[in-house]
């Protein structure tokens, strides 16, 4: 997992991997929830969040980012919403990755 940049806007795309089918319903239902608070006027330094689940077996989410800013990015994960999947994703993931990106094109 890689460090987030001080400066901003940034990419993150985050890729979860449930533990079995019963988890991976679980983890879409909080990615959700994540999502739709980062998609509203409370975010206002989040710019795209969007959410996709594999289609082979369902166990693996990837949710695409992008913040203004490390302190937007703090906010988000300030959240309540966020907060309930960091909690709930020990128990129910086999892995969570994070990496961060910068936008080369367009730019």
């Amino acid at each position: 997992m890689s460090a987030p940049p001080s400066q901003g806007p940034f990419i993150l795309v985050a890729t979860l991997i449930a533990k079995g089918k019963s988890e991976a319903d679980k983890l879409a239902e909080l990615v959700v929830a994540v999502a739709k608070r980062a998609n509203s006027a409370d975010e206002p330094g989040t710019k795209t969040y969007r959410v996709s689940r594999e289609h082979k077996d369902g166990l693996k989410i990837v949710v695409f980012e992008e913040y203004e800013s490390a302190e937007a990015l703090a906010a988000h994960q300030a959240a309540a919403e966020f907060q309930a999947l960091a909690k709930a994703a020990p128990e129910i993931t086999s892995s969570f990755d994070m990496d961060y990106f910068h936008q080369i094109y367009p730019n």
